[in-house]
């Protein structure tokens, strides 16, 4: 029995370790975010409404792949086992920052243009993108049992 409420503490740890890895990728976006608002004057510049377009559509269509992706990690990856997987933390921490990182690509190409072009409304979308999917596939009780 102490083994077995061993076992649910680390589970609990590990959950709350998983949720601040979570928020640190947030952090970390909403830190270069406001970097950029701050120094959005030195990177401004005018850009075509069909460059606006363009970019837009890519980094949207690098969200709904990035979301799909994180959802088919989660569905298919998702719960870890702790009785089976003698390694299931770092299976887990695997699993969940990959999933992390393809939330973060849309943040990353706005990002990308932003410093080639100074566009900040792209920025934005990029920014929120990837924020909203990063709090949609925040970690949840029964994902590792």
């Amino acid at each position: 029995m102490a083994n077995g409420n061993l076992t649910e503490d680390k589970r609990r740890l590990y959950l709350k370790r998983a949720k601040q890895l979570n928020r640190a990728f947030i952090a970390v976006i909403l830190l270069f975010y406001l970097i950029c608002l701050a120094a959005y004057e030195f990177f401004r510049m005018p850009v075509s409404n069909k460059l606006s377009i363009y970019v837009y559509s890519i980094i949207s269509g690098l969200g709904v792949l990035s979301y799909l992706s994180a959802f088919l990690i989660k569905r298919k990856m998702f719960p870890v086992n702790t009785s089976e997987d003698k390694y299931w933390s770092y299976t887990a921490t695997r699993r969940y920052f990959w999933s992390y990182v393809m939330l973060s690509f849309p943040f990353f190409i706005s990002f990308v243009f932003y410093i080639f072009a100074g566009h900040l409304s792209s920025l934005t979308l990029g920014f929120l993108i990837s924020v909203v999917g990063l709090l949609i596939f925040k970690p949840k009780e029964g994902e590792v049992i």
